[in-house]
């Protein structure tokens, strides 16, 4: 039986199944109290987790090796391992569940995913085929079968006294000779090194090709240490890829490994740098529970929670035990939670009920209708809870289906790497991530900006909303035509990138995956397919040819400080624009420097896409305030000090307002905006001011579907070069408080020079932004 003592202990092998440390059970608080900021316990996470396997049952194969969940979108490694994968990510979810109550099984998970696994490593004379409905591809065939072979293993450490131990030797052979391929090298250059470094972790516990197993390991950890920044970021891989993946795998496995073998020298090592990567990751999640839609692989949603779970059970953290369960709750009630507000409306609406531990206060307020229908796993619950679709499955994409963020490696049981965000349940229930009341999220604490410096990112969050804001100057992981899951200059909690022109066909390769590593125009680096509809693309800021914008491409960071962020692109052969975002409160002032650019070159930026129609179980949003003439004044808001980049290269100086040559090609015409004042609570309103060097007013065009709603607008500026160096400056902002003051308000803006922006912000707070000089092209 799995030992009550959870605390680590020194050797690879002195305890098999250490899940958590041990600490003192802190009272439980009265009904309200516990939970005062989700209403979720324990109780409802072990009912979750229930309701998701349950849901899968129907579409097991007949001896359960293959997990075939319906969809007419099949991954591109075909149906079997779509089947394997529903298999191996939804036995993550059972493993956790069942490890965590110490072997107690009331649903009879574990005699099904043993049957599987007998029946999906049996020998196939011949190879699967039409009569074969159970057998698992291997690996050598189906690389995919790579990545799910560390879901498989990984169950199997966890669940070993109540499993593997009680296997008959043919059994345990079968697994063994199915599993060792993935001691191998790994067939991608990224995060999958560390499914190898998963599948030695059982083996070697297990005492099955234990020095093999310890190369694989070492192996491993020497290749993601190439990769290693500093400060808490891995890049997944060698092309600076930043993403969830840091948290969910690339710290995820290493850390895991090192704390259930008890490896003290090794956690030693890499707890510390999951203590840093929490310090910023954690303040990348929205008040409401929402992880930063950023990146790819999108749908499995909230294994976002799964790093913040890792570090209260190794006790490398930031966070206290009460912020943790308040964040992974959170996370797992906005999409698993059919009454969130956003979908159902708040407590008022829903008389208190806000879970088990009574009603529990949100952001959103927009009711729509509930659904009807039950699941027919758990008749006590809707079936339709946001994430999940009528039959209690995880669909592929956001809130439901969305396939303009699915990959092409997604199959329809992908969704279910989600199983990482229980890996809570695997700590016990008087341990005080379950007992201590819950605490405030850092977006709830107090305005901040928060500058990460190795992947070039700035965090922004606003207590007055909740919200949170990415602001991009690091990614390179795009593709000859931009991934708009990378490509952005700003992503929030609240809003998704926009997807216009997207659709179904047209896939090419992922350089994400390494699989192959060629690129057509018409498709992104993760595989997903975009059309030459540019200009509506949100948070972008491009030069406008022929009709057209530009790609940002690759981004290459320049500098940062207290409050800033800059970097570099060529969206042109010989042209490069200098970027920088500062951001304070809930303003953010945007300047683009572009050199090397005809005089009367068109260039546009655009601002945050918003919502005009819901999809299903999210708000519709449809405020957007534009200023309606250039300005260069304004006032209002609240937050941290900022300070710009010194540099010492005096400028010609530049007026802050210019008469610009005819274009060489004139901008679309655009609809003007309609100027919006005051939105009632939860609703969004997205603003962008002229500040320098734009000419006309603020416009406003439909810019397509979102992760929020099929539907969506974005605010637009024109401008044109006039000079080698033509400086452009705006204002920016995206809140969901009801009656915003004008972005105009926001700051007194001057530039003194192309390089020098002079800043005030309304709370008398002064900054100087100097643009980093760029070194010179060799």
């Amino acid at each position: 039986m799995l030992s009550p003592n959870l605390s680590s202990q020194p050797g690879p092998h002195a305890q098999p199944h250490p899940l958590g440390p041990q600490g003192p059970a802190g009272p439980q608080g009265p009904p309200g109290r516990l939970s005062p900021y989700t209403g979720w316990t324990r109780a409802d996470w072990e009912e979750a987790a229930d309701e998701l396997l349950l849901a899968v049952r129907p579409y097991a194969s007949p001896r359960h090796g293959l997990i075939n969940l319906p969809g007419n979108r099949p991954s591109w490694s075909g149906r079997r391992s779509d089947g394997l994968e529903g298999y191996a990510r939804t036995w993550l979810l059972a493993s956790f569940r069942v490890a965590g109550a110490e072997g107690h099984d009331p649903h009879g998970f574990l005699p099904r995913y043993a049957e599987g696994l007998a029946a999906g490593t049996a020998p196939v004379p011949g190879g699967a085929g039409p009569g074969d409905a159970d057998s698992w591809p291997r690996m050598a065939d189906t690389s995919q079968a790579v990545v799910e072979s560390a879901s498989v293993a990984l169950g199997l450490r966890l669940t070993r006294p109540w499993l593997w131990d009680t296997l008959d030797d043919r059994t345990q052979q079968q697994a063994v000779d199915w599993l060792l391929p993935a001691l191998g090298p790994s067939p991608v250059n990224n995060n999958w090194w560390l499914f190898g470094l998963t599948v030695a972790g059982f083996l070697q516990d297990a005492g099955i090709e234990t020095d093999r197993s310890r190369q694989t390991i070492d192996r491993a950890l020497e290749r993601i240490e190439e990769w290693w920044l500093g400060e808490g970021w891995y890049s997944d891989g060698p092309n600076r890829s930043f993403d969830h993946y840091n948290a969910w795998a690339m710290h995820f496995y290493p850390v895991l490994h090192a704390h259930l073998g008890g490896e003290a020298e090794l956690l030693a090592r890499y707890g510390p740098r999951l203590h840093a990567h929490l310090d910023a990751y954690t303040r990348m999640f929205g008040a409401d529970g929402a992880p930063m839609p950023y990146g790819r692989s999108l749908s499995y949603r909230f294994a976002a929670a799964a790093a913040p779970w890792l570090g209260a059970m190794t006790g490398h953290t930031p966070l206290t035990p009460g912020a943790t369960r308040r964040l992974a709750s959170g996370t797992l009630r906005y999409f698993l939670d059919g009454d969130t507000d956003e979908h159902r409306g708040t407590d008022e609406h829903r008389g208190g009920d806000g879970g088990r531990d009574g009603g529990a206060p949100q952001l959103n307020s927009t009711p729509t209708a509930p659904s009807a229908q039950v699941n027919p796993a758990v008749p006590n619950r809707p079936a339709h809870r946001r994430a999940t679709d009528e039959r209690g499955l995880l669909a592929l994409g956001w809130h439901g289906p969305y396939e303009p963020i699915i990959q092409r490696y997604s199959g329809p049981a992908s969704p279910y790497w989600a199983s990482k965000g229980f890996l809570g349940l695997l700590m016990p229930a008087d341990h005080p991530v379950w007992t201590a009341e819950e605490e405030p999220l850092p977006a709830e604490t107090a305005d901040a900006v928060t500058v990460l410096g190795p992947p070039a990112m700035l965090i922004q969050s606003t207590t007055a909303d909740g919200l949170v804001r990415l602001h991009n100057h690091g990614s390179n992981h795009v593709g000859e035509d931009d991934d708009p899951g990378y490509s952005r200059y700003a992503y929030s909690t609240r809003t998704g990138f926009t997807s216009t022109g997207f659709t179904s066909a047209g896939f090419t390769s992922a350089v994400s995956t390494g699989i192959t590593t060629s690129s057509r125009a018409g498709s992104t680096s993760s595989g997903i397919p975009v059309t030459a509809q540019a200009s509506s693309r949100d948070n972008h800021f491009a030069l406008v040819i022929d009709g057209e914008s530009t790609p940002r491409g690759p981004a290459t960071p320049l500098a940062s400080g207290p409050g800033w962020v800059a970097s570099v692109t060529t969206p042109l052969p010989g042209v490069r624009i200098v970027s920088a975002t500062v951001a304070h409160g809930r303003a953010e002032l945007r300047a683009h420097l572009v050199s090397g650019a005809a005089p009367g070159t068109p260039v546009r930026q655009t601002g945050w896409a918003i919502a005009t129609t819901a999809r299903t179980g999210a708000v519709p949003t449809t405020a957007i305030t534009p200023a309606t003439t250039p300005a260069t004044t304004g006032a209002e808001t609240t937050g941290t000090e900022t300070t710009g980049a010194e540099t010492t290269t005096a400028t010609p100086d530049v007026s802050t307002t210019q008469t610009a040559p005819a274009p060489q090609t004139a901008p679309a015409a655009l609809t003007p905006a309609e100027p919006v004042t005051s939105r009632p609570p939860g609703h969004l309103t997205a603003q962008l001011h002229p500040v320098h060097g734009y000419t006309g007013a603020t416009r406003q065009l439909d810019s397509g579907s979102t992760l929020f709603g099929p539907s969506s607008r974005i605010l637009s500026l024109d401008g044109v070069t006039t000079a080698p160096d033509s400086l452009f400056v705006s204002l920016a902002s995206l809140t969901a408080e009801p009656a915003p003051v004008p972005a105009a308000s926001l700051a007194t803006i001057h530039a003194s020079d192309p390089r020098t922006i002079h800043v005030t912000w309304q709370d008398g707070t002064t900054a100087v932004l100097r643009l980093p000089e760029l070194p010179e092209e060799r």
